[in-house]
């Protein structure tokens, strides 16, 4: 169950003591009789009138017994008391956190709706917190490094604030979709069905197609729209047992890029592996990613298939439209194995190659 509150807190923390001593006053009555009347030492009675002391649930009930004011009044009053210091002392702590404005890409996430314009820093810092679902920086940072297990190079120009926000966007996006119970059977048809798509001309009609397709065999499938320097492709994880998700970006514009990363990434969500988001496909289980490209080199143009092909040295549009056409597929897909492979150079068939627009995505 989700809740949500608009409650809007004061930034004053009034210990209930105040509100006590203003009633004994009012009554007459004095520290000494209300704590003979309660059966409490006095000296109690003075530390909750001092700020001192809490007020407890027993107390709470004696004091309504005495002043016939209800204990769930006294009992909220310490908890509005209570909950207000530690939002001036997380407040205090946010002070000291600045810095980490400087970590995220602020100004997209403003722009894609993730978090608001603000004037005060804090708030800021609070909306991060929020939008991360971590109570510190530190432990975000400690998750996704432990959970994730990613890792940069030296050389390398990726923004971990940029990729943090990559992955939470798709993982939120990712549990708004409503999916069946993973079914590998139901997943091996999807990426049968999923690679009839490859030659669907409309980008909307392509990735809504695969979120339906996905989403019946267990599997969130998600879009997300790069960040400047967040370094990642595409991600597989599992949100629950029953749950997995696949993530891509626009990072990689050619289309054929698109589907490749999407079949291995489907490799992993069958061999239910604990993915790691590799970036720059820079990481530490080389076997286990030499398997998920040779997955999806395979699915989506059978080894017994190119080999022949490929042997008779294939440089014309018309050789590679033919033989896409007898595979089912789009000729980008045969264009960019290809030129993998080096059986014909980088710069040749860009012809028959797409490039991904993410505003055909959007519309």
């Amino acid at each position: 169950m989700v809740i949500k509150s608009e409650r809007v807190f004061s930034d004053l923390a009034i210990p209930p003591g105040e509100l006590l001593a203003e009633e004994l006053e009012a009554r007459d009555m004095s520290q000494k009789e209300l704590a003979d009347r309660t059966g409490r030492p006095e000296q109690t009675i003075s530390e909750i009138i001092n700020g001192k002391k809490s007020i407890t649930y027993d107390t709470a009930l004696e004091f309504e017994k005495v002043l016939g004011i209800p204990a769930s009044f006294w009992v909220n009053l310490e908890s509005s008391y209570q909950l207000t210091k530690a939002r001036l002392r997380e407040i205090n702590e946010l002070e000291k956190q600045e810095d980490w404005l400087d970590f995220f890409p602020l100004k997209e996430m403003q722009k894609r709706g993730l978090i608001t314009q603000a004037s005060d820093k804090r708030d800021l810092l609070s909306q991060l917190l929020k939008f991360f679902g971590v109570a510190s920086f530190p432990a975000l940072k400690q998750r996704q490094e432990g959970i994730l297990g990613w890792r940069v190079t030296a050389k390398s120009t990726v923004s971990e604030g940029a990729l943090y926000t990559w992955l939470r966007e798709g993982e939120l996006k990712a549990q708004e979709i409503e999916t069946e119970v993973y079914d590998e059977e139901k997943f091996l048809k999807a990426l049968q069905d999923i690679r009839s798509l490859t030659v669907e001309t409309k980008w909307a009609i392509t990735v809504r197609s695969m979120t339906e397709i996905c989403a019946a065999a267990g599997v969130a499938f998600v879009v997300v729209h790069e960040y400047p320097k967040s370094g990642a492709s595409a991600v597989a994880r599992w949100l629950s047992t029953d749950k997995a998700m696949i993530q891509l970006s626009t990072r990689r514009r050619w289309v054929d890029m698109f589907w490749f990363n999407f079949f291995h990434e489907a490799d992993h969500v069958l061999k239910r592996q604990r993915k790691r988001v590799f970036v720059n496909r820079i990481n530490d289980d080389p076997e286990a990613e030499r398997d998920a490209d040779e997955f999806a080199a395979q699915i989506l143009i059978p080894e017994s298939e190119y080999r022949p092909f490929a042997a008779t040295n294939p440089q014309s549009h018309l050789s590679v439209t033919r033989f896409a056409d007898k595979l089912g597929i789009h000729p980008e897909v045969v264009v960019g194995r290809l030129q993998h492979d080096h059986v014909i150079p980088p710069s040749n068939l860009n012809g028959l190659r797409r490039k991904f627009v993410w505003k055909e995505v959007e519309s």
